[in-house]
């Protein structure tokens, strides 16, 4: 599959022209697309059984989860996937939701640009039917190969849900960072409100740049102009995961290392199916 890829590559290299040929195979137009694999079963909720206390949860048998990813790279007015890959966890009584949707590849890719969008649905569900984190993984989609695609680099979703004490949106808010080599938002938190206290969903847009071999790197995450529903939404904090403490950068190698193979092995584009609760 690599030689395919490459070779396409020169092919659409040579026809753009040496001034928008990019190194190690980026092509400008490409749709970037995601794969969500790997969902963490175990982790801490925060806020139990009282404020400022964590409960560690192993739902190795009773998390509820579902993905679906997507691959195509038809793009909406507003330059981002028209269908993006959907991660789903929780139950009793409602399921959260991540939704990638991937960005298009600019002339320049070496500057930072619109690299996707995260929808984050929060809502309530037993504890032990939660996941805490899921890698995700990007590929771009290259123009005029019929469907191939060049590995972008896999990062951590780590998912961080608070027991809901507060009794106020931004204290009872759960939220994602996204964390990894390819990452430099990770201390970065992407807060969704309640659905049980009227939220109603987050956009985040992704920002990022290509890089080296290549890499994909979020370089900055805000709030998207346009949010789902009436409101209220959510807001991007300065907020930890509550995964645990963040490895060292050897660390997070390795690990990265072992998802890349696991990424190009994983490369069936077989739709798999919501698990239903």
């Amino acid at each position: 599959m690599r030689e395919a890829i490459l070779y396409s590559t020169i092919g659409l290299a040579m026809a753009l022209g040496a001034s928008e040929a990019f190194a190690e195979g980026i092509v400008p137009g490409g749709t970037i697309v995601g794969e969500f694999s790997m969902p963490s079963v175990v982790g801490d909720v925060g806020n139990d059984p009282t404020l400022g206390m964590f409960t560690n949860f192993d739902n190795s048998s009773t998390a509820s989860v579902g993905i679906v990813n997507s691959t195509d790279p038809t793009l909406t007015g507003s330059g981002f996937q028209q269908q993006g890959s959907v991660l789903t966890w929780g139950n009793n009584p409602g399921t959260s939701e991540l939704i990638f949707f991937g960005g298009q590849v600019p002339l320049n890719p070496a500057t930072p640009f619109k690299a996707g969008m995260l929808t984050y649905y929060n809502a309530d569900s037993a504890l032990n039917s939660l996941i805490f984190g899921a890698s995700l993984s990007l590929f771009e989609v290259l123009p005029g190969t019929g469907g191939g695609e060049l590995f972008l680099g896999t990062d951590l979703i780590l998912i961080s849900t608070t027991n809901n004490l507060t009794g106020t949106l931004a204290g009872d808010a759960d939220y994602v960072n996204i964390c990894g080599n390819g990452s430099q938002i990770c201390g970065k938190s992407i807060e969704a409100y309640e659905e049980s206290e009227g939220g109603t969903g987050v956009n985040a847009q992704l920002d990022a740049q290509i890089m080296g071999d290549p890499q994909l790197v979020y370089t900055h995450v805000a709030l998207s102009r346009t949010q789902p529903g009436i409101g209220p939404w959510g807001e991007i904090g300065d907020l930890p995961p509550l995964a645990g403490p963040i490895p060292e950068p050897s660390t997070w190698a390795m690990m990265l290392i072992g998802f890349v193979g696991l990424g190009f092995l994983g490369r069936s584009h077989t739709m798999k199916a919501r698990v239903a609760a």
